[in-house]
């Protein structure tokens, strides 16, 4: 029978976060409806084959598709879907862990057409020593909010699954954001403009791996202010004022009115390299009041965005 769902994994030198995502995949249950398993092995040192336990029912089509120079995610995002064989696909990460019911209940959703897109949520605090870094990053985007349509600049991957005829009709995401982030806003901008309806299902959860740190964080926002946020800004007039790309323009520039000016002049403060890193390492000792956690956040993006870091 031909697979219903593509899950498709880009990997790089997965290591033990990898093994528990390929452990909690084994113990899907589908009610013996045939699914697919694509990985990109993005150029890891040692192939994925050689490295991880790929043991999986006869309900399972694996596939592995090695990259030999690895690093683009949007080249490896397209790559797996351009692979796909099944109607639906779902696109993820290597360091999440799944519950046993996860494919089914995206499989669900699409046979009653909740949406041509289904995203649910990537839990990152759901461990019991979770910091409070972790707990205020599960409340950005959509979380905390109620089922149903949702913006496209918050569309991610990660635990989203969409009809595989949209990323064939779209090309899927864009190359040329070749550094850390942007590749999914930038994507989702482009599927709203064909009206694509994307819904929200919070009570569709996978559970994040990730432990990066705060000044992790703060580090890859700069990152993706500089790349893939300006290229998308540039690209997409939709995504104008994006994380308040707008308030780094000149302070005078229009609108000129006095409310407008004075958020500038405050942006510009707040950017102030001393003022960024004494936040910083406030919040990484002390974790509190969270709204600092957004500062850094947003503080960092417009740092990229403006040819800076903090560091």
């Amino acid at each position: 029978m031909k697979p219903e769902i593509s899950l498709q994994i880009p990997v790089k030198d997965g290591g033990d976060d990898f093994r528990e995502c390929l452990g909690s995949l084994r113990k899907q249950d589908t009610g013996g409806i045939p699914w697919e398993l694509i990985i990109i092995d993005d150029g890891s040192r040692i192939p994925v084959e050689d490295d991880f336990d790929l043991s999986f029912p006869d309900t399972v089509r694996i596939e592995i598709i090695r990259m030999k120079s690895g690093g683009n995610r949007p080249i490896a995002r397209n790559t797996g879907w351009h692979a796909a064989t099944a109607p639906v696909s779902f696109l993820s990460d290597a360091d999440i862990r799944f519950p046993e019911d996860i494919l089914l209940k995206h499989i669900e959703r699409h046979r009653r057409n909740s949406g041509d897109v289904i995203m649910g949520t990537r839990t990152n605090s759901w461990m019991e020593d979770a910091s409070p870094w972790q707990r205020w990053f599960d409340t950005r985007g959509m979380g905390g909010r109620a089922a149903g349509l949702f913006p496209p600049k918050y569309f991610v991957t990660g635990n989203v699954s969409l009809k595989t005829s949209l990323l064939r009709q779209t090309g899927g995401f864009d190359p040329a954001i070749d550094r850390y982030g942007g590749e999914d806003t930038e994507f989702g901008f482009r599927l709203a403009r064909k009206g694509v309806s994307l819904y929200w299902d919070p009570d569709l959860k996978v559970y994040h791996l990730d432990t990066v740190t705060v000044r992790d964080h703060s580090r890859k926002m700069v990152e993706y202010g500089g790349s893939g946020l300006k290229y998308t800004l540039g690209k997409i007039p939709e995504a104008e004022g994006l994380l308040g790309s707008s308030w780094i323009n000149p302070v005078f520039s229009k609108p000129s009115n006095p409310a407008a000016v004075a958020m500038r002049v405050l942006v510009k403060l707040a950017l102030l390299h001393p003022v960024y890193r004494c936040v910083l390492r406030w919040m990484e000792k002390f974790g509190k009041p969270v709204f600092l956690f957004t500062y850094l956040s947003v503080g960092g993006c417009l740092l990229g965005l403006s040819g800076r870091n903090f560091e």
